[in-house]
């Protein structure tokens, strides 16, 4: 077998990027680990601030996403490409089709599992097949990235006897393309699991997290819009759409403009310029109908149709009540959704920031997969994603009722 390539090859991290990186290092970081300690207790501050381990870390985070140059952030998000620590991990690492690249001329990505058993299962055999679409603001992110606690998902799905085969899209990362790129590989993925793979769409739930989701959506409403403009599709009765969505702190708006979001604290709208940076990136060669369709999903129902008609007949959306910047655009879709008819459950979890389930997993990946696959997980571990996991079997559930 000849070397498998990287289709978000690395890029190049100039002498320029070192020095900005070093700066940002030593004396950002620690300015703005200072300055938000003093300004948490400073007693004129009428702000109210989260606890204060989230407090540094929005912080901390924020003052990385803007100043560290992206061609190191995406060698440092993605520095392990091949799934090794889950490979070789303890829990895992019996299970030899793990982390399965899939190379082909539209779209790439992995296969993180084919069932849970030694030997993997055609996926048109399994009960369930999850589409996932990682986050990142289309710039950076990697299936690997989140690999562990989805097979922690195939873990649990199995334990209830739903055998699970999880595909995770390695779209093209902005700045190398730009939208529609990203849209076009989906649907091209979604058409050779539906095709190649035989897998039916009844069969299929869609699963993404902040970019990763506002792609998900992309792909529904391409779906729709393909088959809206074929007579011969939309004369077959057969429904292309997935069976069900799971949407994980979605970006609805790429333009990040909600009226609310410029009235928030300017220590929250910080995070709005990274975002404002992607944006750019991601929609510098959309058309001014693309932007329209797909730049908000808040809005534009006029021009993009009934999310009745877009969405599965099963959605569920999760948000964090203290991700400001995004939660009022995502109640906005939601809002509408319901309206149009769409069966949308939406959950709001007190005291969660953006994507916490995937934050919160990600710290705790080596915990994981150090544990025994016999072993119970300890209360702690994997606290989101397990409750992610408890909603993904309802959605199924009422999937295999059908």
């Amino acid at each position: 077998m000849g070397l498998i390539l990287e289709p978000n090859p690395a890029l190049p991290i100039t002498f320029i990027d070192l020095i900005q990186t070093g700066f940002t290092l030593c004396f950002r970081v620690p300015w703005v680990a200072g300055s938000t300690l003093i300004r948490r207790w400073w007693p004129w501050n009428r702000y109210k601030p989260p606890p204060l381990r989230e407090h540094l870390f929005r912080h901390v985070m924020t003052c990385l996403g803007n100043h560290i140059p992206l061609s190191v952030i995406q060698w440092y998000s993605a520095s392990d490409t091949s799934g090794t620590n889950l490979k070789q991990s303890v829990r895992y690492g019996h299970i030899q089709h793990l982390f399965e690249p899939v190379r082909k001329p539209k779209f790439n990505g992995n296969w993180i599992c084919r069932g849970l058993f030694k030997k993997a299962i055609e996926p048109r055999n399994v009960d369930i097949v999850l589409f996932h679409v990682h986050g990142g603001g289309y710039a950076v992110g990697h299936p690997c990235v989140s690999a562990p606690e989805h097979v922690l998902l195939a873990e649990i799905l199995e334990r209830h006897k739903i055998t699970t085969a999880i595909f995770s899209l390695d779209y093209t990362l902005t700045p190398r393309g730009a939208f529609p790129k990203q849209r076009d590989e989906a649907m091209a993925a979604y058409d050779w699991l539906c095709g190649d793979m035989g897998v039916d769409p009844s069969r299929i739930v869609v699963l993404g997290e902040s970019a990763g989701a506002h792609l998900i959506l992309s792909l529904l409403v391409g779906i729709y819009e393909k088959r809206s403009q074929n007579p011969i599709l939309e004369a077959d009765s057969k429904d292309l759409r997935p069976a069900a969505a799971v949407l994980v702190s979605p970006w609805i708006n790429l333009h990040t403009s909600h009226p609310r979001v410029l009235e928030l604290h300017w220590e929250e709208r910080l995070f709005k310029r990274s975002l404002d940076t992607y944006c750019k990136w991601i929609l510098r060669d959309a058309t001014p109908k693309n932007d329209l369709l797909y730049g908000n999903f808040a809005i534009g129902r006029e021009a993009r149709g009934s999310w009745a008609d877009i969405l599965p007949p099963r959605s569920w959306i999760t948000a964090g009540a203290d991700e400001l910047v995004f939660r009022f655009d995502i109640e906005d879709f939601v809002e509408q959704a319901k309206a149009d008819g769409a069966d949308v459950v939406f959950e709001v979890t007190p005291g969660k920031s953006h994507a916490w389930q995937c934050a919160e997993a990600f710290g705790q990946q080596d915990r994981l997969l150090d544990l025994p696959l016999s072993e119970e997980l300890p209360d702690d571990l994997m606290e989101g994603y397990r409750e992610l996991a408890e909603n993904l079997l309802k959605v199924i559930s009422s999937m295999l009722s059908v």
